[in-house]
């Protein structure tokens, strides 16, 4: 208790112990995020250039809440939130998946395929940094 100030609340001095997360998993993490924001970035560009009169068939302005929802996840994936990541990854194999469908076309197979990749990396491994966190904390806790 304080000598100075009876009824002052008490504060606590415990600080969660410093962990080092494994380089791999963070670089899986910021892959996926940097995939996002280029996915996003790229899809913001194509819809702009749409609402300037270019022909761009299935493409205009209504795709908007596209970019704001790729853009979202990609912030969550940054936060490391394993259902962002997840959420991301299924949105965005769904959404090549429509459009291979509604064009009969497979194009961009190749980058779709590298995005999909990155995605996936972003699941795997903001899933692994959780279980690396709630390991770190079991073990220090164990310690205690």
């Amino acid at each position: 208790m304080d000598a100075e100030n009876p009824y002052k609340a008490p504060v606590s001095t415990l600080e969660a112990p410093a962990v080092e997360v494994p380089a791999d998993v963070l670089k899986r993490i910021k892959n996926a995020w940097v995939a996002g924001c280029i996915s996003g970035g790229l899809t913001l560009v194509v819809v702009l250039v749409a609402m300037s009169g270019a022909d761009l068939p299935g493409i205009d302005a209504w795709m908007l809440p596209d970019v704001a929802l790729i853009f979202g996840l990609t912030f969550g994936i940054y936060r490391k939130s394993r259902t962002c990541a997840v959420i991301m990854l299924v949105y965005y194999l769904a959404s090549k998946i429509l459009i291979m469908v509604e064009t009969g076309k497979p194009g961009g197979l190749f980058m779709s395929a590298l995005f999909a990749y990155f995605f996936w990396q972003g699941v795997s491994g903001t899933f692994a940094y959780h279980r690396f966190l709630r390991e770190a904390s079991s073990s220090s806790a164990e310690r205690a």
